[in-house]
């Protein structure tokens, strides 16, 4: 849904259907019920706040930010959303930001596994900006859940060898899939890093990623590179997983490379 601001000073509201949402009431056997709303604010400058003082740069923001029109990818829609905290009075200077503790995901196909799962250990933890001087993160802002989003025709989380089905919960015309798990509260001594400082309710994710098992060379050719090389073969494709804490609304994006030799 996006507001549309015409000359005539109304206010226009544009409601479309997501492809998701299309997807579901085209079942039509009633199931099909909007409950709850969000709002975001994707478009807005907050650095012009920064620049220019908050009462110009408030100014700014009403008087030059476009307005985007109601898109229809809801993996697209409401990157930056908006939240509602249940104690009304708390007022939040900083949200915690996602960080990835684990190394660069770099998963390689060759002879020497093939036939196996080719995976990697992915940990994230939510955790507030070393700037902000706060060592508590507040309930309302604790990121007890992740939806982790990947490219469904390359990527999966394993749970051992076999894919992960019971936590997926949306997967988009797009092939990009949406699973959600729970993170855990960990100590303020778990981690050497002086980045993590923060006290109480910090989550950490881990999971692991890891090619499908149909992942072969024409993979490589559809979403990457395959070069001859004499009487081999090597490619390379590179794609992303994002991570999104669910109570923050903190984003992540984590590049992957995978390599065929």
């Amino acid at each position: 849904m996006g507001f549309l601001d015409h000359t005539t000073n109304n206010i226009i509201i544009d409601a479309v259907l997501t492809e998701r949402g299309r997807e579901l009431l085209a079942r039509n056997d009633g199931s099909f019920r909007i409950d709850a709303f969000a709002f975001g604010d994707d478009e807005v400058d907050y650095s012009n706040i920064v620049k220019y003082g908050l009462n110009i740069g408030k100014e700014k923001i009403e008087k030059n930010t476009p307005i985007f029109e109601a898109q229809t990818n809801e993996n697209l829609a409401l990157k930056y959303n908006n939240i509602t905290l249940s104690n009304s009075n708390l007022r939040i200077l900083y949200i915690p930001t996602l960080k990835k503790i684990s190394s660069n995901i770099s998963l390689s196909l060759n002879n020497s596994n093939s036939g196996s799962v080719v995976s990697q250990t992915v940990e994230i933890l939510s955790t507030l900006p070393k700037e902000s001087g706060q060592n508590i993160i507040d309930s309302n802002l604790s990121d007890l859940n992740f939806e982790i989003k990947m490219n469904s025709l390359i990527l999966s989380i394993y749970n051992g060898n076999i894919a992960d089905t019971t936590n997926v919960i949306d997967e988009d015309e797009n092939f990009v899939k949406t699973f959600k798990l729970k993170g855990e509260e960990i100590a303020n001594d778990s981690l050497a890093s002086p980045d993590n400082f923060v006290l109480t309710n910090r989550q950490r994710l881990s999971f692991n990623v890891g090619l499908l098992s149909n992942v072969n060379e024409s993979t490589f050719t559809q979403f990457g590179t395959l070069v001859q090389n004499g009487s081999s073969l090597t490619g390379k494709i590179n794609t992303y997983i994002e991570i999104v804490g669910t109570s923050s609304g903190s984003r992540l994006l984590i590049p992957v490379e995978i390599t065929l030799n």
